[in-house]
Parts: C-alpha cells; structure tokens; sequence
C-alpha cells in the first residue's frame, strides 16, 4: 500500500469512527475517574502504601475496571458505586469504539470493491475469462504475449476461489492493474458487473465446485454462453468443454469456439502411436515458445476475387510466412448473417437474394479449409491461416 492510499485509508477511518462519539466516551470517562477520586478523597483512602492517593492513581487503576475488574477500590461502598459504574461503561463504551473501528474497516473494504466495479463499468472492448486453472496465470500472460496491444486493465477475470489465491493475483507484478470479480459467474448480474455487455471477447472455463462430476461443470459452461449471447451477441465466446455431449450443446448455440479438451488429446495420443514426433509437431504448432505459431489473417478488400496462389505466393515471398488455408465466414454468425441479408436486400436479382437466404441458412462459421486448390477465389469474410511468427 502506498502513502496515498494509507493517506486516504487514514481519512476514512477518522470519518468513520465519528470523533464526536468518541469525545464524548472519553469524556464521560474522565468525569467518572474525577467523582470516584472525589469519594475516595473524602473517604481517607490510600494507597496500599500508605501515601495519599492522586488523581493520577485513580485513572490508571480504573482501567482494570474498564477491563472488567473492580479489584481497585473495595474497601469503600462509594469506589464499588462507581466500579459499578464503570463497568456499565466499559460495556457500552468499549463496545461503542470497538463498533466503530471494525466498520470503519468494513466501509473501507466495501468502498474498494465499490470503485472497482465502477471501474470495470468504464471498461469497453475487454476480455472477460470466467473460472479458474491452477495455471491461470500462465494463461493470462500467453492472452497478453499474443495480444500486444492488449493491457492487463483490460482483463476481467471472474472466479469463486479463496480471497488469498485472488489476493496473488492482484500481487503478480506481471499482472498488475488486472480486475478480478468474485463471484459465480452463471448469475447474471456477476456477468453484468464484468461489463459483459461491451466485451469483446469472453473466455468460459468450467470451474470445479464441491467435486462436481464432468457433465455438471460443463453444464455451467453452457448456461453462461446462453446468457452472454443474449447479453452481448457481438462479443467472441470461447468455451472449454469435458464432455462431447455438451460440446454438440455449445455449437448448437451459435458459440464461435469450443474448445474440447479431450479430442485433442485423443488425437495427439493416436497419431503419436502412428508418426515419432508427433507430439512435438503439434507443440510447434500451438507455440513452443519459439514465437512461430499457426494464425488468422483477415483478409483485406485487395484480395476479394483473386486466386489462393497468389496469396499463397505473396506470403511466402514478402513475409516469409507460410499459408496453410483460408479460414471461411470468419466472425461472430449473427453479424454475419446480418451483413449477407442486407446486402441481399439491396440486389433487384431475385434469383441471387432467393441463393443467398439458402446460403445464409446453411452457412457454417470459422470454417477451415486446408490446403484448397490454387485457383480458389478469395471473398470476403475470410481469413488467412499461417504459419508464422507472432507480431
């Protein structure tokens, strides 16, 4: 904590504990030590060593019986009157001051969760991961590391683990600035909190609570793509799935990505068996590490109407890339389908609008074609699948 924030923190705490209140205890204290020295004046009593008692005696010996003793003064009926009543004071009053410090520490917590939400509703454009992995870090810096105009500001995470593990977090030099939302993130207004509505990317991992089997995890996963479409249909959602039911489930949905775990690893697991090397292959292609990875190029208007060779070749010798593909109807369906529809109510040719409500029905977002042939046109919304170095 810097010295602005303790500075800031100190204000509150004084504003909180309301100082008046607390003059006031103190002073009801004080004239409570003046009448018992008074008594005790009046009634000859000393000290246990046989000088006479001062007023100072009087106020420290008391707080034993702020504390819950009156062991000071019992000799006299009017010390025990007043121990009595210090007694009731230190109940309400020790009570009173004990009230104030605690909520003022309450307030301060409240207040930081407050400016963060009213931060995190400024945010446009931003990333939004809900769940946790135990490499969660790891995975926000490879987001960050492939995303280079992207902040660490610009990331909400929303998870449900313990405030110390979200706490190394937040404490992560490398992730400084970073939101983190507790929460369950299949409410609706945990989502509304994150400012999912002006996301542009959400990323939906199955968090596992109270040891729930597979199909229940991914159950979460499914209603909080449902609500987020709904919220947000522009945004990219991308979810991670255990089981094939609900992969079918997800992609039903119109989701742009669902990434099930166990069929890669099926297939990593049985071309590894065929090829040596295999395992290292698709390493290289995910990332090693090395900076050279696959990846998706939109294509500019240049390209409309012009062969894959060309494309092919364009690469291959002006940025020493390798295209491997054309990824087709590249974005998020609904725009998709929104821009073919209005550009087929703008055509006085019957004929096409009738082929392109057709195509619009069968359309099939982020479809990848591999090595197409050479003369295959390029168009619009597609993208360029390389294999090259990050940017």
């Amino acid at each position: 904590m810097d010295n602005n924030k303790k500075v800031s923190f100190l204000k509150e705490f004084i504003k909180k504990i309301h100082l008046k209140t607390l003059l006031i205890i103190v002073l009801i204290y004080l004239i409570l030590v003046t009448i018992c020295y008074f008594i005790l004046k009046a009634e000859g009593t000393l000290n246990t060593d046989g000088s006479e008692i001062s007023y100072l005696d009087v106020f420290l010996l008391n707080f034993l019986t702020v504390a819950g003793n009156d062991y000071a003064f019992v000799d006299a009926t009017g010390s025990r009157i007043i121990g009595v009543l210090f007694l009731l004071f230190s109940m309400f009053g020790l009570s009173a001051i004990t009230g104030y410090i605690s909520s003022a520490f309450v307030e301060n917590k409240l207040n930081s969760t407050r400016k963060e939400l009213k931060k995190m509703q400024t945010l446009k454009n931003h990333i939004v991961i809900c769940g946790w992995k135990n490499d969660i870090k790891i995975l926000i810096l490879d987001i960050l590391r492939k995303n280079k105009n992207l902040k660490t500001e610009d990331i909400v995470l929303i998870t449900n683990v313990d405030d110390e593990i979200i706490k190394t977090i937040k404490d992560d030099q490398n992730l400084l600035g970073i939101n983190v939302l507790k929460g369950d993130y299949t409410f609706e207004q945990t989502l509304l909190n994150a400012n999912i509505k002006n996301a542009s990317k959400v990323l939906i991992m199955g968090e596992n609570h109270d040891n729930l089997d597979a199909e229940l995890i991914d159950s979460r996963v499914f209603v909080t793509a449902l609500m987020i479409r709904n919220m947000n249909s522009k945004c990219h959602i991308c979810t991670e799935v255990k089981t094939e039911r609900y992969k079918k489930y997800i992609e039903a949905q119109n989701v742009a990505e669902v990434i099930y775990t166990e069929e890669y690893t099926r297939y990593i697991l049985s071309t590894s068996t065929n090829y040596s090397g295999m395992s290292k292959v698709m390493s290289s292609f995910l990332d090693n590490g090395d900076g050279m990875s696959v990846q998706i190029y939109p294509l500019t208007e240049k390209w409309f109407g012009k062969d894959y060779i060309e494309l092919f070749n364009y690469y291959k010798k002006e940025k020493n890339t390798l295209v491997i593909g054309i990824l087709e109807n590249m974005g998020v369906e609904k725009e998709l389908k929104h821009q073919i529809l209005t550009e087929a109510q703008k055509s006085t040719n019957y004929g096409e609008i009738i082929q392109k409500l057709k195509n619009v029905k069968t359309m099939e977002t982020n479809l990848p074609i591999l090595n197409p042939d050479d003369d295959f046109k390029l168009g619009k919304n597609m993208g360029a699948i390389v294999i090259g170095r990050e940017k």
